[in-house]
């Protein structure tokens, strides 16, 4: 962990050892991978109805990354919506921070949880990943301790972590456009619901996932000076741009493209396992939704034989 520097005129500020690699990395593991799980949340909610939710969702998106460059711009001492509000009274920081302190706490926990859901997802066969998923609780606590322990010593050594976990995840979803852009139609998308409150409803409980981009302007007062500018007079505005741009630019389209992708998929399988519309892809998504549910019933009535035997 490096030491607190002390200017000339005797005061006290953070190292700035955070480049805008590492501010980007460390951003892309919050904002970024939302899509992960955003995507899935869109077509629980709407179906193949949901391509422009999930475009909404991207627009939303973009206009966040372009209002928090405007942040980072005027408060490079970081703080994030605790330095933004504080302008406007401390009270009103107060509850911004308590605020944003809640928003991490939640993230943190449902991310950690769904990440294992799909993990252990289909591999229960396997003795040590049942036994996660049977504990997904407890197993949720002990990855965020970890990831606690990982950020105990730093944004520099984290950042470089994130750094080594963000590439091949960006190259993994740019494979993945690239794999089913000749399959993307618009064939299956069907018309959104004829209620308006219906469809807020499904955008509301969409965009609320994709969170994470508050979290590059708290990074603002460990980052590298623009060229230029003191400790006194910090200016994170071209650093941070150049962190803020690439995760936004890729978390907007490549959501869109894998959301798309997504509602296209019905092509694919018209091809491998002969489902060539939308009602015969919902009745095999039931259907593996009952058998799970199935086996679920099966697993707690051998526990409850096994209970009662002993």
């Amino acid at each position: 962990m490096a030491d607190l520097i002390v200017t000339e005129s005797g005061a006290v500020h953070r190292p700035r050892n955070v480049d805008w690699k590492r501010a980007a990395a460390l951003l892309y593991g919050d904002w970024g991978t939302s899509k992960a799980y955003v995507i899935g949340l869109a077509f629980l909610a709407a179906g193949f109805s949901s391509l422009p939710i999930i475009l909404a969702v991207c627009a939303v998106t973009g206009l966040v990354g372009i209002n928090y460059m405007v942040i980072c711009r005027h408060f490079p001492d970081g703080g994030g919506v605790y330095s933004a509000a504080r302008s406007q009274g401390r009270a009103l920081a107060v509850v911004g921070a308590l605020l944003l302190v809640a928003d991490l706490t939640v993230t943190a926990a449902l991310s950690g949880w769904s990440a294992l859901a799909y993990i252990t997802s289909g591999a229960e066969h396997i003795m040590w990943i049942k036994f996660l998923r049977d504990h997904i609780a407890l197993a949720t606590i002990g990855v965020l301790l970890i990831m606690g322990l990982i950020n105990y010593f730093g944004p520099k050594h984290s950042g470089t972590f994130a750094v080594a976990l963000a590439v091949p995840t960006v190259l993994v979803v740019v494979a993945l456009i690239a794999i089913s852009a000749p399959h993307l139609t618009t064939h299956f998308l069907a018309p959104r619901h004829e209620s308006l409150s219906a469809v807020w409803v499904q955008f509301v409980g969409v965009i609320l996932a994709l969170s994470g981009a508050e979290s590059i302007a708290n990074l603002t007062g460990v980052m590298k000076l623009d060229p230029g500018s003191t400790m006194e007079q910090p200016s994170v505005a071209r650093e941070s741009l150049k962190a803020i741009a690439p995760v936004a630019i890729e978390v907007v389209f490549g959501t869109a493209l894998l959301g798309w992708a997504m509602l296209s998929l019905p092509q694919v399988l018209g091809k491998t396992l002969h489902l060539t519309t939308r009602s015969d892809v919902a009745l095999v998504l039931q259907q593996r939704s009952e058998d799970k549910r199935g086996q679920h019933r099966h697993r707690r009535h051998d526990r409850l034989v096994l209970l009662d035997g002993a």
